[in-house]
């Protein structure tokens, strides 16, 4: 077995992905409801909820990787961990509100695939997030 050397250059890549998916996520979690009806997941609630649940976390998101990835050469500092602690309260926030959605589903009073397309984005951008935030932690580097 070899042993592991840290490399800056394997870590940027890695951090480059990070962001490149949350961007993804953030721009998915915006178009779900959008999709939804054309795909036969639609559920049946007020178009300012979905700016609530969806549009504002999911934009929320896409923005913060971008600004998290044009920031990322500083390496790990106070504004970068905000910045992924702000993503993973999105996340959080998509699968909070999400959460009677579920309910629903496992009363049968909504189908299963509804609630899975609609939740679906929240624990990959919190995973995502929290990658982010230990890597953003000013303290693990030996920072202030």
């Amino acid at each position: 077995m070899g042993e592991h050397v840290h490399s800056p250059a394997r870590e940027t890549g890695r951090t480059g992905r990070t962001e490149a998916a949350l961007i993804a996520l953030g721009a998915l979690t915006v178009a779900i409801p959008y999709l939804a009806r054309p795909l036969g997941l639609g559920v049946d609630v007020a178009s300012r909820i979905e700016i609530a649940d969806h549009v504002i976390p999911g934009s929320l998101v896409a923005v913060l990787a971008i600004w998290l990835s044009a920031r990322r050469r500083r390496g790990p500092d106070v504004a970068g961990l905000v910045g992924a602690g702000a993503c993973f309260l999105a996340g959080f926030w998509v699968l909070a509100t999400h959460v009677p959605l579920l309910a629903d589903a496992a009363r049968g009073h909504e189908s299963w695939g509804s609630a899975a397309w609609h939740s679906s984005t929240a624990p990959l951008i919190m995973v995502l997030s929290l990658s982010a935030i230990f890597r953003s932690d000013p303290a693990e580097s030996g920072g202030a």
